[in-house]
């Protein structure tokens, strides 16, 4: 997918899967991953790329830490966050990056609207 290397791939890989599962309400608890979508099913592999990159890049592993956050380094790019300027969500992130969040509400997850039909 173009991503590098990572340290503690495993241990990555396992929390990035689980901060999915919580955003996806766990659905593939109850479908075969193999039988979803395509465009679904390639969504969940990019996101977990995604966050495993992230977290590898920021140590941010939980949501605590994302909460906590004061400040940010990566590479030679620094952001300091004063109080009052984070922004609140409407809905939980589990501690999923953005570009993660993106892509899972692309294919739907993260909808929360009812179906109503007249």
């Amino acid at each position: 997918m173009g991503f590098e290397p990572v340290e503690d791939f495993e241990k990555l890989n396992n929390r990035a899967s689980v901060m999915i599962d919580l955003y996806t309400k766990s659905l593939y608890s109850f479908i075969d991953f193999d039988d979803d979508h395509e465009m679904r099913k390639k969504a969940v592999k990019q996101a977990v790329a995604l966050q495993i990159s992230y977290m590898s890049e920021t140590g941010i592993t939980t949501a605590e830490d994302k909460q906590n956050l004061t400040s940010i380094s990566i590479g030679r790019t620094s952001v300091s966050y004063g109080a009052g300027q984070k922004s609140a969500t409407s809905r939980p992130s589990f501690g999923l990056c953005l570009d993660a969040l993106a892509l899972l509400d692309s294919v739907g997850f993260g909808y929360c609207g009812v179906d109503y039909d007249r």
